[in-house]
């Protein structure tokens, strides 16, 4: 079974609300991905929105569980997914800008009902060593602040995101427009913004993979 993440715009005030018994919750879900955190849901969060809690067990021989996840004011998310642009357009020079694909999570995220969002990563973060995962969760949305070597920021951002390096951005509207594309470019794109939960994501529709295409993960 594949690690999933989330992304939530919701108006529970708190991380992680899959795990708070919060009612029609996956309505609340904009998007989903598998094995990474997308790199432009990252780009809405900086260092001093990630939020620790311990939620408990499912069962009596289980311990609690702590997870450190982001959360922000949907404005504030917003304003920060916009401030990151410069830096990524320089940390990713050799792929190209991803105004265009921003554009796509911003009217995403608008238009949800909620007023906040967050991303539950807590099955990405244990997949190895979860401590060393939240460090580098914490440096990279750091960078986007406050960049440092490029090289290093590029690292680890792509390492959190799990894209595949070596080749250009795929288009934003890849899905959209029907555009034939590689597996390496269907699998960034997914790395990118992610993938629909239940329904469409903005950046995609259900009858958009052309014949013979994988579809997105």
């Amino acid at each position: 079974m594949a690690n999933r993440c989330y992304l939530f715009v919701t108006d529970h005030e708190g991380i992680c609300p899959d795990w708070a018994d919060v009612p029609d919750i996956a309505r609340q879900v904009l998007a989903e991905d598998v094995c990474g955190v997308p790199l432009l849901w990252l780009a809405m969060f900086r260092p001093g929105d990630l939020v620790t809690a311990t939620f408990p067990a499912d069962f009596d021989d289980e311990e609690d569980v702590t997870v450190t996840a982001p959360l922000a004011p949907k404005q504030r998310a917003l304003d920060q997914l916009d401030a990151a642009l410069p830096v990524l357009a320089r940390v990713f020079a050799d792929e190209g800008p991803l105004d265009g694909h921003a554009a796509l999570l911003r009217a995403g995220v608008a238009a949800m009902p909620g007023a906040f969002v967050t991303v539950n990563p807590y099955e990405i973060a244990v997949l190895d060593d979860e401590r060393a995962w939240y460090d580098n969760l914490r440096a990279g949305l750091a960078g986007l602040d406050r960049p440092g070597g490029p090289q290093a920021d590029r690292r680890r951002l792509a390492d959190l995101a799990q894209l595949r390096p070596g080749r250009p951005f795929p288009p934003a509207r890849l899905l959209l427009d029907q555009l034939d594309a590689t597996d390496d470019d269907w699998w960034n794109h997914t790395r990118l913004l992610g993938s629909g939960f239940g329904r469409p994501a903005p950046w995609e529709q259900r009858d958009a993979t052309p014949q013979g295409a994988p579809a997105p993960a």
